[in-house]
């Protein structure tokens, strides 16, 4: 039998019911029955929620990445993710294999962290161009944090630089599987349990700076940093570029009170996570870090990859 007997092609739209109920169902860990229109599901307390698209990446790893954007963002609110709501679009003429690898990576990270998939959309349309999916996830708050405060230590988590390897490496045509650890979700959910975190917050798009300068602007604080100790992640001197502006997916910043850095340190370990504690919270406002302000950051030439290669498999 031929590939495109195997796996015909998509066409115009919504695919049919008999596509979903071969290629996509199966492979997502589904709350109920799919019915006309939406989910019903029901919600006690407060109902943490986040919204992230995964898009101009390999296949088999969309549906992975897309989960862990939105499964992480509510988890770094202190709330367990539940449930997903997603949607899975091609450009018109994929295979249904695409279709397959994508709801299957999205399923298998979902059924590993217990969430289930309550609503959704899968269609083709004129103008995409290359496969994306989107993810809201729902959690349960599991507690309200404290507001961070002057004094509270400000630590790194994870291997910084690791996703911009891997994309350069992509890029010139070595598929490696490194990105199945670019998560920081067992670590946001272990560090829920630890009283006297005050904030958490992963570092994506802009590296550890983007990801600090973040939380200087969200929170009107001072963080006066030194990044030494930080762990960078194999070949990442390699790429020349600032280590601390690369994508870095995976890792995450952390801010907890005096008596909470033990925990915190004691978690990373539990996890074999590197944790580097980089400074304290000041009185004011703005980023220092390592002597140098930072009020601005443009984007590197590396951010630039996503989408090359998101039809090679």
């Amino acid at each position: 039998m031929s590939g495109s007997e195997k796996y015909p092609t998509l066409g115009l739209g919504k695919v049919s019911r008999e596509v979903l109920a071969r290629s996509v169902f199966p492979y997502l860990p589904l709350a109920d029955t799919p019915r006309l229109d939406g989910g019903v599901l029901r919600c006690q307390g407060e109902v943490v929620v986040a919204h992230s698209p995964s898009i101009g990446l390999p296949l088999e790893s969309l549906g992975f990445f897309a989960f862990h954007y939105a499964a992480s963002n509510v988890a770094a609110r202190f709330a367990r993710p539940k449930h997903l709501v997603t949607g899975l679009y091609l450009p018109v003429g994929s295979e249904v294999r695409d279709l397959e690898i994508i709801a299957g990576g999205l399923g298998d990270e979902a059924r590993r962290y217990g969430v289930t998939v309550v609503a959704g959309q899968t269609a083709t349309y004129v103008g995409i161009e290359a496969p994306f999916v989107t993810a809201t996830c729902l959690g349960e708050s599991v507690r309200t944090p404290v507001d961070p405060a002057p004094g509270d230590a400000i630590y790194v988590i994870g291997e910084v630089g690791g996703e911009a390897a891997w994309l350069k490496g992509l890029s010139m045509g070595v598929a490696g599987d490194e990105w199945k650890g670019f998560t920081p979700l067992p670590i946001l959910l272990r560090l829920q349990g630890v009283d006297g975190v005050t904030l958490m917050h992963d570092i994506s798009e802009g590296g550890v700076k983007r990801a600090l300068l973040e939380v200087t602007e969200a929170l009107g604080v001072r963080l006066d940093v030194a990044t030494d100790d930080v762990r960078l992640a194999e070949g990442v001197l390699s790429l020349e570029e600032d280590p601390l502006r690369l994508p870095t997916y995976g890792a995450m910043i952390a801010l907890a009170g005096s008596g909470a850095r033990e925990g915190v340190e004691e978690a990373c370990g539990e996890l074999g996570v590197p944790c580097s504690m980089v400074g304290v919270i000041e009185a004011g406002e703005g980023l220092i870090v390592d002597g140098e302000a930072v009020t601005r950051l443009d984007r590197v030439d590396l951010d630039w990859l996503y989408g090359s290669f998101s039809d090679k498999r």
